[in-house]
Formats: C-alpha cells, structure tokens, sequence
C-alpha cells in the first residue's frame, strides 16, 4: 500500500494536488537606508525614488527632511540625528533621545507592516552618518539602496579615469584622520603615501595646508591635485586645478563645505 503511494505522490503534485503549504504569516514591514544622491535632484535612482515614494515613515537629517517637503508629504517624519547608534564614542542628551525615539518608532513601524525608510545624501555607504541603523536594527533585515557619491559625481567633473594614473593604478579614499592630533591609526598619510596612488580626500574638517605639507614628504612637489566643489550641482559645480607647489595660494585657504580634494598624477 505504502509502495503505491509513493508511486503516485509525483503524479498527484504534477496534477495540482500537492499538500496545502502552512498559512503564510502577515506581510511583515521592510527597512530601509536609501541614498537619495548628491547635487541636483535627477541624480537620485529610480530604486531610490520608488522606495521614497512607497514609505510610510521617513528619517533623515533636519535639512533633508525640509528640503525634500514635497516628497515626503503625508509621511510620518523623524529627526535621524548625525552619527546614531556608531559604534564610537558616547553620545548623550539629544543623541540618545533621538536613538531612544528611533528604537521605539522603527520597531512598531516595522512590526506594523510598514515600510521605514532613513534617508541619506550621497552613497550612504561611503562615510555616511547612517550606517549605525543598520546595526541596530540587523535583526529586521534591513536593505541599503546605494546612490550617487560626491565621489562618482566628482569623477565625471574632472573627465579623467581615476584610476588611469602612472605612477599607480590604485585609489585610496580617507577622510585624512592621520593628520588630527592624537590620532593613533595606522593610516597615517606617510604611510598611505608610500605608493604615489591617487588619493581622494573626504574633507570634513581637514587641515589643507598640514595634508598638504605632509604630502609633499611622499608626492613629487609638482604632482597635479584638483579640488571639485560642489559636486553633481550642474549650476555651481567648480573644478580648481593645481600642483602640491601651488594649491595654497590658488586655493586661498578658503573652501566651501562641499567639496573633494585629488591627488595624483592621473589628472595629468
């Protein structure tokens, strides 16, 4: 009897009359970190957009929450802080409200069906404020949508292959810790420099004329450097060229937020 219902089984499951599966549980929330790109708004994907679009609560930075108002109407809107759940330092007061908040909120968010989305310019993969949610909340699964960096948006600024140099094939991206006081890494910038690659300066409060200096102890005084501002803004974009020799006077110490610093002998 048994021979014969193992005979069967095959023809009944190609016949449509395979066991009912066990009742699939409610569709559960999704999380997300979305890159909505640098610079002008056409550079946000269309994956980033749609996920925008389909979330029913938004994180993200005071000033994107404003300058994306009209995107984000009639979602439930959160302050995401800068630099939550890192796994540096110790954070307190507004910090930890606002992880306390995201805990609760996202949690309940997700347990409800709903779809979170926290919201970062650029790539939020590439020295993005952001990349403690993803921690926090691994247990949910979370998805990143990758976007456009300043990095690729500066890239296409300079019309050169970045990775094209003579000297070095190799690109190195640092947000030049090595030359803060007290710094203990071993990425110091002799170190880095050791190889002549190209190098692309994250530049949030570096000390242009020390990394200069201290460049100069690996690079040739007259290896070419660029500094694009403002990347992916079509209207403001800039590009100012000129050798280790000579950025500090055609600089004029003077530089505006957004900005990228290159070093190498691809730019040549």
């Amino acid at each position: 009897m048994f021979k014969g219902l193992l005979v069967l089984l095959p023809a009944l499951l190609l016949a449509g009359f395979a066991p009912a599966a066990p009742a699939r549980a409610a569709d559960t929330g999704r999380l997300y970190l979305v890159g909505l790109g640098v610079g002008d708004r056409d550079n946000m994907t269309l994956r980033a957009q749609k996920i925008v679009a389909k979330a029913d609560v938004v994180f993200a930075m005071k000033r994107m929450l404003k300058d994306y108002a009209e995107m984000l109407e009639g979602k439930d809107l959160y302050d995401a802080g800068h630099g939550l759940f890192a796994s540096f330092g110790r954070r307190g007061g507004d910090s930890s409200a606002l992880e306390a908040q995201a805990r609760k909120v996202i949690r309940k968010a997700v347990a409800e069906g709903k779809t979170v989305a926290i919201l970062d310019g650029g790539d939020p993969m590439i020295y993005g404020p952001h990349t403690g949610f993803l921690t926090e909340f691994a247990d949910l699964n979370p998805e990143v949508v990758p976007g456009v960096s300043s990095f690729n948006a500066a890239n296409a600024a300079l019309l050169r292959g970045v990775a094209s140099g003579k000297v070095s094939h190799s690109v190195i991206l640092t947000a030049a810790f090595g030359v803060r006081e007290g710094y203990t890494g071993k990425d110091t910038l002799a170190e880095l420099g050791k190889t002549q690659s190209t190098m692309v300066f994250f530049t949030m409060g570096m000390n242009l004329p020390e990394v200069v200096e201290q460049l100069k102890r690996s690079y040739p005084a007259d290896t070419p450097i660029a500094i694009v501002s403002y990347a992916g803004y079509r209207d403001k974009e800039q590009v100012l060229r000129a050798t280790l020799d000579t950025i500090l006077e055609r600089s004029g110490g003077k530089l505006p937020f957004e900005h990228l610093i290159y070093v190498g002998d691809f730019l040549k």
